[in-house]
């Protein structure tokens, strides 16, 4: 459907509802600047993931990062206790959307290193969480 609007995914997408970090990578650090007290020491702030695949996720955030924009994503083991790390790269926004539920922005994401060890531990994310495909 050439002209349609319409969007197909490459990949399966799973419904999560994961707490991640992510801050600017270094290549946009001066692109992107954030107030004191707004990102922790190292520059990271907190989202949450709403979904999740292979080929990208959408995640929510109380910062608005801008269309284009590299970000390091870290995602940690969801159980109490657990401190692996079970996704660490870099990723690019795609999509910014402001929510109208709370001061927040539904922020679209690709892996801007898809990498094959990108790829293996998104997969393993996915069969960690047991994400239910939508």
């Amino acid at each position: 459907m050439a002209g349609s609007g319409l969007m197909m995914r490459r990949s399966e997408r799973h419904d999560v509802a994961l707490p991640a970090r992510v801050r600017v990578a270094p290549e946009h650090g001066e692109a992107v600047v954030y107030a004191k007290g707004v990102t922790d020491d190292q520059g990271w702030l907190p989202v949450e993931l709403v979904d999740f695949s292979t080929g990208g996720f959408g995640f929510a955030s109380g910062s608005f990062f801008p269309r284009g924009v590299k970000l390091e994503i870290r995602v940690q083991s969801p159980v109490e206790g657990d401190e692996r790390v079970l996704l660490s790269c870099v990723i690019r926004i795609m999509r910014v959307q402001m929510t109208d539920r709370r001061p927040a922005y539904l922020c679209g994401a690709s892996f801007a290193d898809a990498t094959e060890e990108v790829r293996e531990q998104a997969e393993a994310l996915i069969r960690e969480i047991g994400g239910e495909a939508c």
